[in-house]
């Protein structure tokens, strides 16, 4: 009986991650990015290995947030994004573009 807990707890986080991660995707927002700060790994362990970087934002009803990505990942997909500059975040989509 105990296993069967077990097994419902874990089906019962991945379901909340799941619906989270739902929400998140259909959210849809403009906003300015206020700060970028790049975090160099600390240590060399399994959970810090690699440098980090964190997006600032406040969109336009107020809100503030951030994005954290790898360093590799940001140079992806914000290349010369600085301080400033304009975000537009769509419904559907994971992470937010530039406002041109």
């Amino acid at each position: 009986m105990d296993v069967f807990y077990v097994i419902l707890a874990i089906i019962g986080a991945f379901a909340m991650i799941m619906l989270y991660q739902s929400w998140r995707k259909q959210a849809s927002w403009r906003g300015t990015v206020t700060k970028i700060e790049e975090k160099p790994a600390e240590n060399i362990d399994i959970l810090d290995y690699k440098d980090r970087v964190e997006i600032y934002y406040r969109t336009d009803d107020g809100r503030n947030g951030k994005i954290r990505l790898y360093k590799k990942k940001y140079v992806t997909l914000y290349p010369n994004l600085k301080e400033g500059d304009r975000l537009v975040k769509k419904a559907g989509e994971v992470y937010p573009s530039r406002d041109v």
